[in-house]
């Protein structure tokens, strides 16, 4: 699977990108994976180089790299 995908908004392109899966799906699951998270176009280059991490673990970094860079 591409660790990433499109959509368009009204306003904006939004991204999902795919981190490391910690949760195992049967064959016949659906719904909203635990690992993909959608990103605007501002905030998209904050993941990358993440995909190895979990979801939690990413989001937690890129929380830290705003905080810390917000003047």
């Amino acid at each position: 699977m591409s660790a990433t995908g499109k959509r368009n908004t009204s306003s904006d392109t939004c991204t999902v990108v795919y981190f490391r899966s910690t949760v195992g799906y049967p064959d016949d699951w659906t719904g909203h994976p635990e690992n993909a998270e959608w990103f605007c176009t501002q905030h998209l280059p904050l993941a990358e180089g993440l995909t190895d991490l979990s979801a939690l673990e990413a989001i937690d970094q890129i929380r830290t790299q705003l905080t810390h860079s917000t003047p």
